[in-house]
């Protein structure tokens, strides 16, 4: 091997250590973000009407079902792991 190519040997891998680097720093915030994915099962149904504010059931004799609107509810809002999604104030600070 010339000193050239010694050189461009050299080069490509500090470019390929750069890049594992910044593969594995991709996979770990991948991980994180999969971990505040929503699924299906995250949520309860309910009913609610839109003219008595009421969940699953009316209290006012003008309401109908098309006043019934679906919605779906986070079941356990306390301890939520979603907490830990960043806010759009968060990113406008940090730019």
């Amino acid at each position: 091997m010339n000193i050239t190519e010694t050189i461009k040997f050299n080069k490509l891998k500090a470019e390929n250590e750069t890049l594992e680097a910044e593969n594995e720093a991709l996979k770990k915030e991948l991980a994180k973000l999969k971990q505040q994915i929503l699924y299906k099962e995250d949520f309860w149904f309910q009913l609610y009407c839109i003219n008595c504010e009421k969940v699953d059931k009316c209290i006012l004799s003008s309401c109908s079902e098309n006043t019934w609107r679906n919605n779906y509810v986070l079941k356990d809002n306390s301890k939520s792991k979603y907490d830990t999604l960043p806010s759009k104030e968060d990113k406008l600070n940090n730019e």
